[in-house]
C-alpha cells in the first residue's frame, strides 16, 4: 500500500493523506491544516517524521493579478525539494478536477476554511491524470461514460 500527502501551501497550509495501490482506488485517511507559514509547516513535517511514497503540492505562480503577493507558498516549495526530492507540482487549475458537488458526493467535502479540502482536490487530480485505474473506476467510472484505456 503506497502513501499520498497532497499540500495547499501557504500561511496557513491544507494537507490531506491518501492510500492507493494497483488494485485499491485513492482513499482518504486524515486531513488538516499547518499554521504559521514556513515555519510552522517544517514543524509540522518534523513531528509528524513523513514518509509518504507521493508528496503532491499546488504551485505558486506568480500572475500578476495581486500587487502584494504572499510568497509564502513558494518558501514552502523550497522546503520541500529538501524535505521530498520529487515531489510534484500543481498548478491550481488542477483542483477543478474534484469541485465541491464531486468531494460531496464522495464523502470528501468537511466543513472548515476550505484548504485541507484544496488538499483534497489535488489528491484526487493527481490520481485521475496518472490514470490510476481503480481511481478512475471508483470515482468515475463507466457508468457516466468515461473510457479509460486499460
Amino acid at each position: 500500500m503506497s502513501v499520498l500527502l497532497a499540500l495547499d501551501p501557504g500561511g496557513r497550509t491544507g494537507w490531506s493523506l491518501w492510500r492507493f495501490d494497483a488494485i485499491t482506488p485513492i482513499t482518504h485517511l486524515e486531513h488538516g491544516t499547518v499554521e504559521g507559514g514556513l515555519d510552522g509547516f517544517i514543524a509540522w513535517w518534523k513531528v509528524e517524521g513523513w514518509q509518504p511514497d507521493v508528496v503532491v503540492s499546488e504551485t505558486f505562480v506568480l500572475d500578476g493579478r495581486t500587487p502584494k503577493p504572499d510568497i509564502t507558498p513558494l518558501k514552502i516549495e523550497g522546503a520541500l525539494s529538501v524535505l521530498f526530492p520529487g515531489w510534484v507540482g500543481q498548478r491550481n487549475v488542477m483542483k477543478r478536477h474534484a469541485p465541491d458537488a464531486f468531494l460531496k458526493e464522495h464523502g470528501l467535502w468537511w466543513p472548515g476554511k476550505g484548504h485541507d479540502r484544496d488538499s483534497a482536490r489535488h489528491a484526487i487530480a493527481w490520481a485521475k491524470t496518472n490514470l490510476h485505474r481503480p481511481t478512475l473506476d471508483a470515482y468515475w467510472g463507466r457508468r457516466r461514460g468515461l473510457e479509460i484505456a486499460a
